[in-house]
């Protein structure tokens, strides 16, 4: 599909006379706001980052937005507009799916393939236009470094959602095929390499300081380095807690099901908990929210009863008072995992393993219950669908923290330090 470049009446075009004059307030620092997604709706971890930095840097600066947008972008684009305002905005429509041809192409190119994915001439014009007025650009991921103009003199804000090439590595540990697993490392090995030039094109780095533990070993400036945080919807910690006696013994997943370190983590939990835990609990259920899945995780929740997938809902709270159990049982990522920061807000007791608690400073059932086997996670499963007493222990210990640690104040802070200083 050719790239096109969407105005803001929704019609396709050129970019001729789209930026304009702008109502900026010269006073204030000129943002521009660079994403690989449009940055509403805040329904996913990565999204809801976007969307608060979006409103927060629209509130304090003159912000413009340039955005790469997927095909179910579109509908949302009014909204957006109308809620954040920006001086400028452009979007440019993009699909380039994750397929062989695409990966050899990437190949040819020297770019790892998410990235690949994400490069399009119409989007560097849109950019390069743009960013002769602007005084800082904000990079939301590296996935768009490459339409980063050359000329640009001002500062480069990197915000690293995660330590990708870890992903990439922690993802291969984990392939059987050898032909597969050959594959995912060398594209661990590009990612790395374009992580460190993204790093060194930046002044500032807002990364989390588990995310930087591995960022930092690409031999990057530690002056960059700004500690962020990838919290979720804080409005959940003024609901009024859920009492156990009001839940069904029941379990929830909410993510993208589209994402590998999620879909992995549901099929093994699936084939190596779900049996077990269902044996004991007859009447359980397994509600798996989100879109994407695929053949991978229908097959695997084929044959076993109690297992639902309702697709994406937009309004979780039903899910959340009904459900007794929040589920992450994600093997391999980074970043901090805002879907069970979400969990923690509203006081739902979470099943996860140390890759998803990474970054909370949790302990080990007291805030969540951490599982590096299945036996394990069973076992902990078993006793918080049964023990209303250790059910509310964790429900209250859980929301006490992430009310302390996990406040939107701190990263707004970090975000204008890595802007203004």
């Amino acid at each position: 599909m050719q790239d096109i470049l969407i105005n803001t009446a929704g019609e396709m075009e050129t970019s001729r006379d789209f930026w304009g004059e702008g109502k900026a307030r010269r006073e204030r620092l000129r943002i521009l706001f660079l994403s690989h997604r449009l940055p509403y709706p805040p329904l996913s971890g990565g999204a809801i980052k976007r969307w608060k930095v979006a409103v927060y840097l629209a509130g304090n600066y003159d912000l413009s937005v340039a955005v790469l947008s997927a095909p179910e972008d579109l509908p949302h684009r009014e909204a957006f507009l109308r809620l954040v305002n920006p001086v400028h905005f452009s979007a440019t429509l993009i699909h380039r799916p994750r397929n062989a041809l695409n990966l050899f192409r990437s190949w040819l190119t020297g770019l790892p393939l998410a990235v690949y994915r994400n490069d399009s001439p119409v989007f560097r014009a849109e950019v390069e236009k743009a960013s002769r007025s602007a005084d800082v650009l904000y990079l939301d991921s590296l996935l768009v470094l490459p339409a980063l103009p050359e000329a640009f003199r001002g500062k480069i804000v990197l915000h690293a959602h995660n330590a990708e090439y870890v992903i990439w590595k922690r993802y291969a540990a984990r392939e059987k095929n050898p032909l597969r697993r050959a594959a995912v490392l060398l594209e661990a090995g590009r990612m790395r390499r374009y992580e460190a030039l993204a790093c060194r094109r930046a002044d500032r780095i807002l990364a989390a300081p588990n995310d930087q533990v591995f960022l930092r070993r690409l031999g990057v400036n530690p002056a960059k380095w700004v500690d962020t945080s990838h919290l979720g919807d804080e409005t959940l910690l003024d609901l009024p807690d859920i009492a156990f006696r009001g839940t069904e013994p029941a379990l929830l997943h909410v993510g993208s099901l589209d994402w590998e370190p999620n879909l992995d983590g549901l099929v093994w939990f699936l084939r190596e908990v779900w049996d077990g835990l269902k044996e004991r609990h007859p009447q359980l259920r397994f509600y798996i929210l989100g879109r994407g899945g695929g053949r991978r995780l229908s097959e695997a929740a084929r044959g076993r009863p109690g297992v639902l997938m309702p697709g994406f809902v937009p309004d979780l709270e039903p899910y959340h008072r009904r459900c007794r159990l929040f589920v992450a049982p994600v093997r391999f990522g980074g970043g901090m995992k805002v879907k069970i920061i979400n969990a923690m807000y509203r006081g739902i007791p979470v099943l996860t393993t140390p890759v998803g608690a990474e970054g909370l400073e949790v302990m080990d059932r007291r805030h969540l219950s951490i599982s590096s086997d299945a036996a394990k996670m069973l076992r902990d499963a078993d006793h918080l669908l049964k023990d209303a007493g250790a059910w509310e222990r964790m429900r209250d210990a859980s929301r006490r923290h992430a009310r302390e640690r996990f406040d939107w104040g701190g990263v707004y802070g970090s975000l204008r330090s890595a802007i203004e200083r």
